[in-house]
């Protein structure tokens, strides 16, 4: 059965009730474990490991912060060698099971490569204030205030307003389509947007806003949110890329599955997962021991669960390893 990237997506939800190493997973089944295998070119470290321009990484916000203050911290970070910062991802996350853990990261700065490190890790609960806009179906009254472009507002208003248009949407790229979220999609006033020199909090000046055809109500509310805050450190790596190069690959490449001793099954499963077609190995609950022994080589079977204990979809992604004269990346999906 031929089957579409999309169509597989869609599929992961239910599973076959034995394992299964092609096509599409059977709808028919309860449970999933999807392990995806690509092939790795580490031969020039790039992106997602080194950024030429680090104030392109986004805050984990709607409305990301200034580029110059961005470029302020990393000057902090390259002058004192650690920077405190709120909601900016400088060391990536990958998702793992439940949680995330940090991506191996490198700046090249005046000419030299650095690591940069997660020193300290801290989760806050403040106060701040929210504008969104939700989808109504009626037109509104005659007499009612209806916003429409080009909207007369702040430079700051407006970008928290079209943020909070485009949050409707799953896609949030600017263009409308089926909404896709049941709760309210709201935008934050972070340290850099100036809640009160907003005019769309605490109460804004339109009942309604008009847009693309459709008709929003605003939104505007205070509430008790959870910020990460995160101090960076920096170690000196070299001068010379190929020095970096060769200290970027040992960080990135966890481990050299071909002195894991791995059993003939378990090479089965690893094989199949970085095949070219379909590119994946998929079983159904409870996994078999081949898949477990080489979960348990690339290091997910420490912290994977039993399936019964997830009540949503769970990755554990970007595992690095040497594997057959080749480096793979291996990413595990587990769907109950």
């Amino acid at each position: 059965m031929t089957c579409s990237r999309r169509r597989a997506l869609q599929l992961l939800g239910a599973t076959a009730a034995t394992a299964v190493t092609a096509g599409c997973l059977n709808p028919g089944g309860l449970s999933s474990y999807a392990l995806l295998g690509d092939e790795e070119d580490l031969s020039s470290i790039g992106r997602p490991y080194l950024w030429p321009d680090p104030t392109e990484i986004d805050a984990v916000t709607r409305v990301d912060f200034a580029t110059e203050t961005k470029a302020a911290w990393l000057s902090e970070l390259s002058e004192t060698g650690s920077v405190t910062v709120r909601q900016w991802p400088l060391v990536g996350r990958d998702a793992w099971g439940t949680e995330t853990r940090p991506r191996p990261t490198f700046l090249r700065r005046d000419g030299t490569f650095y690591e940069v490190r997660i020193s300290e890790e801290r989760i806050l609960e403040l106060e701040r204030w929210h504008f969104a806009v939700e989808r109504v179906d009626e037109t509104p009254p005659d007499d009612a205030t209806v916003a429409r472009p080009p909207f007369d507002l702040s430079a700051q208003d407006e970008r928290v307003l079209d943020a909070a248009l485009e949050a409707v949407y799953a896609s949030n790229d600017g263009f409308l389509g089926t909404p896709e979220f049941d709760e309210l999609q709201t935008v934050e006033y972070h340290h850099e947007l100036d809640a009160a020199a907003s005019a769309l909090v605490p109460s804004p000046p339109f009942a309604f806003v008009e847009y693309e055809g459709e008709y929003f109500r605003p939104v505007a509310e205070r509430r008790t949110v959870v910020v990460p805050e995160w101090t960076y450190a920096v170690s000196e790596i070299a001068d010379e890329r190929s020095r970096f190069e060769e200290h970027a690959r040992e960080a990135i490449v966890g481990r050299d599955l071909d002195d894991a001793g791995l059993s003939d099954a378990a090479q089965d499963v690893l094989d199949d997962a970085i095949a070219e077609e379909p590119r994946r190995y998929e079983e159904g609950d409870p996994p078999s021991d081949a898949l477990v022994d080489a979960l348990d080589a690339l290091g997910i079977a420490a912290d994977l669960r039993p399936i019964g204990e997830y009540d949503d979809r769970v990755d554990f992604r970007n595992v690095v390893v040497d594997y057959r004269d080749g480096v793979y990346r291996f990413d595990l999906i587990v769907t109950p």
